[in-house]
């Protein structure tokens, strides 16, 4: 089959799935590639690809699943039997049921998931004291993916069409495992740190945070991606609430052997 255009579509606070599937991207060389990024804003209506088009969706895993918010994002997306990549990036220590939950989001919006994987990014509550796969993706993660991107070009060009029969079994289940519960805490800011700078303000993906006199959070918005803690430049967001801190230590203590990329195609 002729694909006509490539589509990244990540929700990826932190970074790490967007630069998985631009990596995938690279390795199906020669055909237009353009994004569509669903981390910072909803799309505008409905977005309609055809089945001359592929669609790489990047999401990471919150708690076993698809993050929440990505789900409802990705609900914009309609496809015409278009061919589809789905990947869920997982901070080391397990997919779960995130990687069926997206093929079905995706199989739902008539798009073909003929590919799947799933890979490791620091997790989100990684921090200098206690490091949780960091770094990742590195340069063999996205070596890897790359090359993945390869199998997947050389499939697409094999088929007469989007084939459904030719979408991979994944490991998952259904119905899938209950999702996390909302936490009711934010991550603690530091005012003798803060500068007032807003780079918190353009890094939070549900527009949770608020510069009035000070930085503020809203508790019922914030998804505690720690998008705003990575990207201050004045280290003045950091993890506080002690339950965060015990679910931090227990990862970083149980949660360091590295795992690898899981390829489906």
């Amino acid at each position: 089959m002729k694909i006509k255009k490539i589509w990244l579509v990540p929700f990826s606070p932190t970074g790490t799935s967007k630069k998985v599937i631009a990596a995938i991207a690279s390795g199906m060389a020669g055909i237009p590639v353009e994004e569509l990024d669903l981390t910072y804003t909803a799309a505008a209506g409905t977005v309609r690809f055809g089945p001359d088009e592929v669609v790489i969706i990047g999401v990471p895993v919150y708690a076993g699943r698809v993050a929440p918010l990505a789900v409802s994002r990705l609900s914009a997306l309609q496809g015409d039997h278009t061919p589809a990549v789905i990947v869920a990036t997982y901070g080391n220590r397990d997919f779960e049921d995130a990687l069926v939950e997206l093929r079905d989001i995706a199989r739902q919006a008539s798009f073909v998931p003929l590919a799947a994987g799933t890979f490791i990014g620091e997790h989100s509550f990684s921090g200098p004291e206690t490091p949780i796969a960091p770094g990742r993706p590195d340069g063999p993660d996205l070596a890897t993916a790359a090359e993945f991107g390869t199998r997947i070009g050389a499939k697409l060009a094999s088929l007469a069409g989007p084939d459904p029969a030719c979408c991979p079994a994944l490991p998952g289940n259904v119905p899938y495992r209950e999702g996390g519960t909302p936490l009711p805490f934010t991550p603690l800011l530091l005012e003798a740190a803060c500068t007032q700078c807003g780079t918190c303000l353009t890094a939070c993906p549900n527009g949770a945070i608020a510069l009035q006199d000070k930085i503020e959070i809203d508790v019922e918005r914030c998804m505690f991606c720690c998008a705003c803690i990575k990207i201050c430049p004045e280290s003045a967001l950091v993890i506080d609430a002690a339950p965060i801190r015990q679910i931090r230590q227990w990862l970083h203590e149980h949660c360091a052997a590295r795992q690898e990329p899981e390829l489906f195609v």
